[in-house]
């Protein structure tokens, strides 16, 4: 028995609805048949707002076809006019058409399809209803009827869709022009009008760089990227084949949001690979992803962009380093540091800023601040590797590597920055150890001001300032030389800033006594310094309740209760927000 094959009317619904159910693309699948019968003009009429009972009409000045053009080839599903020639008619154009169900695209938006087409002075008229197919079982069982008559009307070919489709995705006619000039060749002899309004892309300022490669025993590739002047909403580079679009703008595989000066997303333009046309999917909206000749070109792009990026953003640090570095007040901090110091600590400011891509110019800022004064104290020591592996519970042995910290030269900031949150939670373990003297606690935290605050190891003993309240308290409290501050500290930088510091036993619970005590040192000070700006700290491991219901209040007065733990806490969570900062 021999037998052939029977095609259900049904494959419209895979070859035309389902592949061109957007407007956009149904519209550039009629408007590339346009381009194939060598229109020079197309003429879109469309609703601006959608409605069923609208209609759409294309019109174009193409070469028109005969009855027997619309039997033999437009009817003919699957028909191939490259077999006839490679090239347009006329105009010689390299037809971008192959695969012979474009004319399916308009059932994807609308039920009805009038095709007016005009040649050698014959007007020739089909009207197809998406309905008409559902009564037959065999698609070649469908009877279509071309009307004729003659005509003075120039050649062209005019398409009315009508009954449009409830299911048609949303559109707006601007988009729709910047998809159709995107997506049709760009010559000079070939317009779209959408409303009478020509399609156009939106002109990209910025610097237009040719691309031009060969692949060996594959082909050739041709275009432009433009380096824009600003970012683009639709960052990304076009593939065409024969001059048509085939991919949306891309930058294979580059992650745009990985640079902080937005480089990638400034880049824009096209390639035409003819060389993928075999590859190009039914949709005509991507490449068959297993093709070899697919994965090579984008493997090649990829690397190609990404040094472009690189380079970019090799430029882009370059203006970021200079704009922050030469700020006169970070100029004038680097210019009070030894030459040799000097030199280093802007060397790691470099490097911190190409690191901190995706971090603000304020966060930056804040950080070339702090590095500045990392280098100019001694918060660095270089015991910092024998503290982090010692046996926290060898209370003595630590606290004694602690105290004997000698500075070393900052090499790599990310790395002392991990240092030191490690040497914080040794110091965390410490404090919280029944083991553990008051005296040496004391002594840790008074070597180590910057672990109350950021900078505070550059302020100087104010003696003047201590003398004042030893006398003081020497008459008051004789009996009880204790009750006086630990440490008083006064700022280098015109001196009108000072810390006053209460520690007390890690066994003794602070009361209102204590808070008392502390604020009757601010009095006594104030009243002999009243230019300077002075803020208390009282230090110890637990707090009556009572005292701990005012702290707000108190610190609103520039009294401040910290715990041990406290001050530990505050002190890595602000190393722990500069590796953030650092993106790290």
């Amino acid at each position: 028995m021999k037998t052939h094959f029977t095609i259900s009317p049904r494959i419209l619904d895979h070859l035309g609805v389902s592949a061109y159910s957007s407007i956009n693309k149904c519209l550039a699948e009629l408007c590339s048949n346009c381009y194939d019968a060598d229109a020079e003009n197309i003429q879109i009429e469309m609703p601006e707002n959608f409605n069923i009972a609208n209609q759409i009409t294309l019109k174009d000045d193409g070469n028109g076809m005969t009855p027997d053009d619309i039997r033999d080839k437009y009817l003919y599903i699957g028909f191939n006019r490259r077999n006839d020639s490679d090239v347009s008619e006329k105009k010689k154009r390299k037809v971008i058409g192959n695969k012979g169900i474009g004319k399916l695209a308009a059932f994807g938006i609308a039920n009805t399809i009038i095709i007016k087409t005009v040649k050698n002075n014959i007007l020739s008229t089909i009207e197809l209803k998406k309905e008409y197919f559902d009564d037959f079982k065999n698609i070649e069982e469908c009877e279509i009827n071309v009307s004729t008559e003659t005509t003075s009307e120039a050649h062209g070919t005019t398409l009315i869709l009508k009954d449009l489709s409830e299911k048609m995705r949303p559109f707006e006619v601007p988009k729709l022009r910047a998809h159709l000039f995107k997506s049709l060749p760009n010559i000079p002899d070939f317009t779209i009008r959408v409303n009478r309004i020509p399609c156009s892309a939106d002109d990209v300022e910025g610097i237009k760089i040719p691309i031009d490669h060969t692949f060996e025993g594959i082909g050739p590739i041709k275009g432009y990227y433009v380096i824009a002047s600003v970012r683009q909403k639709q960052a990304g580079v076009i593939i065409r084949v024969r001059q048509r679009a085939v991919t949306e703008p891309s930058l294979f595989g580059l992650e745009k949001r990985s640079h902080f000066s937005f480089s990638a997303e400034k880049i824009v333009g096209e390639i035409n690979a003819d060389f993928l046309d075999p590859f190009i999917n039914t949709s005509r909206d991507n490449f068959l992803e297993e093709a070899e000749e697919v994965e090579i070109l984008k493997l090649y792009l990829h690397d190609f962009f990404k040094g472009v990026v690189d380079e970019l953003e090799k430029e882009a640090e370059g203006k970021r380093t200079k704009k922050i570095i030469e700020v006169p007040a970070i100029q004038e901090k680097l210019q009070k540091l030894p030459l040799h110091i000097r030199t280093k600590a802007r060397s790691v400011i470099e490097a911190v800023i190409s690191k901190s891509k995706l971090a603000s110019d304020e966060e930056i800022n804040e950080l070339v601040d702090w590095i500045i004064k990392y280098f100019d104290s001694n918060v660095l020591r270089e015991l910092m590797n024998s503290i982090i592996h010692a046996d926290s519970n060898d209370v003595q042995k630590l606290a004694e590597l602690i105290k004997d910290w000698g500075l070393r030269q900052m090499n790599n900031v990310t790395e002392i920055i991990r240092d030191q949150i490690n040497i914080i939670k040794k110091l965390e373990e410490l404090v919280n150890s029944e083991k553990s003297l008051e005296i040496e606690v004391h002594k840790l935290i008074e070597g180590n001001l910057w672990l109350i605050r950021e900078g505070l190891e550059l302020w100087s003993t104010d003696k003047p300032l201590k003398t004042v309240l030893d006398n003081h308290f020497d008459n008051l409290y004789a009996k009880n030389k204790d009750e006086r501050p630990d440490v008083i500290c006064r700022s280098r930088d015109g001196g009108n800033e000072a810390i006053v510091l209460e520690f007390k036993r890690p066994k003794v619970r602070v009361t209102m006594d204590h808070v008392t005590q502390a604020l009757k040192y601010e009095g006594i000070l104030s009243k002999h310094r009243p230019s300077i700006k002075f803020e208390t700290f009282v230090i110890g491991r637990t707090y009556d309740t009572d005292v701990l219901s005012i702290k707000d209040k108190l610190a609103a007065g520039h009294l401040y209760l910290w715990s041990f733990s406290e001050i530990l806490q505050k002190t890595r969570m602000r190393f722990e927000k500069i590796l953030e900062i650092l993106n790290l």
